[in-house]
């Protein structure tokens, strides 16, 4: 299975992102088709570059469009207009959706009283969908990511000149491991950590995996320190790893009975899981939120169950994956007789362990609590592995 890299040692940005895709194996004609669907205020083109005497892809934009402030709305407008598979449009909303989100905090102000300046400008739109399109392309299982670099100095903005990392791009970083403080310039921007969020990126240790492809995306400054670039590495996976959705909502107007029907329906319908966990909403009032995981193929049927059962108004996706042990169900001889066992592989051998349900129902035949019987079963695998 394909994972994907990401060196961030010297920044992240929505054009270096698009740049090192491309460089890496995604298709231009993919990236072309979305741009020629945005609003055609602008021109595009890559080419190669060198940063430090290294070669890297560059992607530029020349934006005609006057100076523009979209709210999330507008915004969310265009990108739900643009040519764009619904894994990729989900990323790209998710982006737009968590920028608004940090402004609203720095501002103190509602998410739709933002108004974007830079990043509602069309050359963010480009970046966030293009990127997106050319992730969604790739179809990694996972993504991995040294810590981000940021910067350091300041930056002039539609707000004036501010610190680096920006308030804005410092809140979306909230969680996410970063270095290169003593950097110069601003090399972590708010779109850049943005689609790292929305793409579910992880930090740390990565699985082992063996190196396919790699590619370089430039930034546009050719700063003194490092060369201005990341590197984007298509991996071959080891280990089993599937691709799956988190489903999230907060709901604060349903009975724990009406939570606890919905969880019941969810896991009937094929949620892997569903549970729900306290919180505390605004003006003080006691909420769940749900979250329900499931693969892909089922999240359309799962949120429109949410949105039935619950009466929520907004449910918010994250992509995520999933490494298992393999197992099976099977028919196993048992101190209680004939039993269903879900069976593991681990790397120490077979580890067995009774289907609940059955097991509850041989207990009552045998006149015994579920417990008298598990506590008979591990007796028994002290002396036979279950086996009579």
């Amino acid at each position: 299975m394909k994972q994907l890299s990401l060196n961030l040692f010297s920044g992240v940005a929505g054009d270096m992102l698009i740049a090192g895709l491309l460089d890496a194996g995604a298709s231009e004609v993919v990236l072309g088709q979305v741009l020629r669907s945005l609003p055609q205020e602008f021109e595009w083109k890559t080419s190669k570059v060198t940063r430090h005497g290294l070669a890297a892809r560059h992607f530029h934009v020349d934006c005609k469009e006057g100076h523009i402030h979209r709210g999330l709305s507008d915004v969310l407008e265009i990108v739900s207009g643009a040519d764009l598979q619904p894994r990729a449009r989900a990323w790209a909303e998710s982006a737009f959706q968590q920028i608004a989100e940090a402004e609203a905090q720095c501002h103190d102000c509602t998410v739709d009283e933002v108004h974007f300046h830079e990043v509602g400008a069309l050359d963010a739109l480009v970046d966030v969908c293009g990127a997106c399109a050319l992730l969604d392309s790739l179809d990694p299982v996972s993504i991995w990511a040294t810590p981000v670099a940021v910067g350091s100095g300041t930056v002039d903005c539609a707000h004036g000149t501010m610190p680096v990392p920006a308030p804005a791009t410092l809140r979306l970083l909230e969680g996410i491991p970063i270095s290169g403080q003593n950097l110069a310039g601003e090399r972590a921007t708010p779109t850049g950590v943005a689609l790292l969020r929305a793409w579910g990126v992880q930090f740390g240790s990565r699985p082992p995996a063996c190196p396919m492809q790699t590619g370089f995306g430039a930034g546009t400054c050719d700063f003194e320190d490092l060369p201005n670039f990341l590197s984007v590495t298509l991996e071959e996976a080891v280990g089993q790893t599937e691709q799956l959705v988190e489903l999230r909502t907060l709901v604060d107007d349903a009975t724990g009975e009406e939570i606890g029907a919905a969880l019941t329906t969810l896991h009937a319908e094929g949620a892997i899981e569903a549970f729900a966990q306290a919180a505390l909403a605004k003006k003080g009032r006691p909420a769940f939120e749900v979250v329900v995981v499931a693969k892909q193929e089922n999240q359309g049927k799962l949120e429109e169950l949410l949105f039935r059962h619950l009466g929520t108004l907004g449910i918010r996706t994250q992509f995520s994956t999933r490494s298992r042990v393999p197992r099976t169900i099977e028919n196993r001889g048992s101190v209680l007789g004939d039993l269903p066992f879900k069976v593991r592989q681990t790397s120490n051998g077979e580890k067995l362990k009774p289907e609940f349900d059955s097991l509850r129902a041989r207990a009552k035949e045998l006149g015994l609590t579920p417990r008298e019987a598990a506590e008979l079963l591990r007796a028994g695998a002290e002396l036979d592995s279950l086996q009579e």
